[in-house]
């Protein structure tokens, strides 16, 4: 059994002149900009050899995203970058800072018809890419592949629901060979491996979305590997929320799931708890994890998140984590 004490003081200079650019902020009527920065103490318990992925230093913990959005007419153009502190956990060097090209994408809206082309994030997943929306700091155990990746695509809104499809240089193949230059990027190959994503979302019933969500690509290591995700979230009072989530990403699992809650306690405190499992393929084993969270919003700018996890593990060591993370946002 091994413990980990994570607090990366790098991530406290990078927050602080986040910080500082939040102040010199200037928005028109044409340029928004965004971002985020996080810090996070993390207690980890476990065999690290076996399980060290489920809880580190990483983009999760500590990171920070500045972006920025030029709107005209009907063309919206967004280019954000991410910064990550010793490589998102990767590098031995602590101190390292690295930043990577997250959005570098045009839309153009005709009617109820969008069309994007460049680099975006995919459409799968409850949880968001960035974690900092999400009732949790760490992700739960349902697993599909959906990154950021160069390509086109195109979406229709009408009322009471929305649908895509989606045309990129990777879909899932970056889960299985991960890309040299970046982990936030397609292989740019345009030739024989396209990866093509399709969704649609109902919000027809007031309170409730339901998502649906595909992917597959042609790749060399298991020639067609399809992930699938579905999502459904109810507001049941103005406080109560709850969501289930199932997904499947062949070769890796048999199918994985997450169940969740959240709770708005007062204006700026609210709970959530997480139950979430995973049926490994191909030797991996099974998993089940079970959660609690915290989020308390000190300011329209500033909030502390914690949370409490388990995760048991049919292959390989279980293992526990407790984390508290700040996060400025803007």
């Amino acid at each position: 059994m091994k413990s980990r004490l994570q607090l990366a003081s790098a991530s406290a200079a990078l927050f602080a002149a986040v910080s500082a650019v939040q102040a010199e902020v200037k928005i028109n009527d044409t340029v928004s900009l965004d971002g985020y920065a996080t810090i996070s103490g993390v207690v980890s318990e476990g065999t690290v050899e076996s399980n060290g992925e489920f809880f580190n230093s990483g983009r999760v913990y500590d990171s920070a995203v500045i972006g920025a959005t030029a709107t005209y007419s009907d063309l919206t153009a967004r280019v954000s970058l991410i910064g990550l502190v010793g490589n998102g956990g990767a590098s031995p060097d602590a101190d390292r800072f690295d930043a990577y090209l997250l959005d570098a994408y045009a839309t153009y809206k005709v009617g109820n018809l969008a069309f994007t082309g460049g680099q975006y994030l995919g459409w799968l997943g409850y949880e968001s890419f960035h974690s900092v929306n999400n009732a949790f700091i760490s992700y739960g155990l349902a697993t599909y592949q959906s990154p950021y990746a160069t390509g086109a695509k195109a979406e229709y809104t009408g009322e009471g629901f929305s649908a895509g499809i989606s045309a990129r240089d990777t879909t899932i193949e970056s889960f299985f060979v991960p890309v040299a230059n970046s982990p936030f990027e397609g292989d740019g190959e345009f030739s024989d491996d396209l990866g093509y994503e399709a969704y649609f979302l109902f919000t027809g019933i007031e309170k409730l979305s339901w998502f649906v969500g595909v992917g597959t690509e042609d790749i060399d290591v298991f020639e067609t590997i399809t992930t699938y995700d579905t999502w459904v979230s109810y507001s049941l009072t103005d406080a109560l929320s709850v969501a289930a989530e199932y997904a499947v990403l062949e070769e890796i699992n048999n199918g994985s799931w997450l169940l969740q809650t959240t709770y708005k306690v007062s204006e700026p405190l609210s709970v959530s708890a997480r139950l979430t499992g995973s049926d490994g393929d191909n030797g991996a084993g099974d998993a089940v994890g079970y959660g609690l969270a915290s989020t308390y919003t000190v300011t329209e700018n500033f909030a502390l998140k914690g949370e409490v996890t388990k995760t048991d593990v049919s292959v390989g060591g279980d293992s526990f984590s407790y984390a508290l993370q700040g996060i400025f946002k803007f």
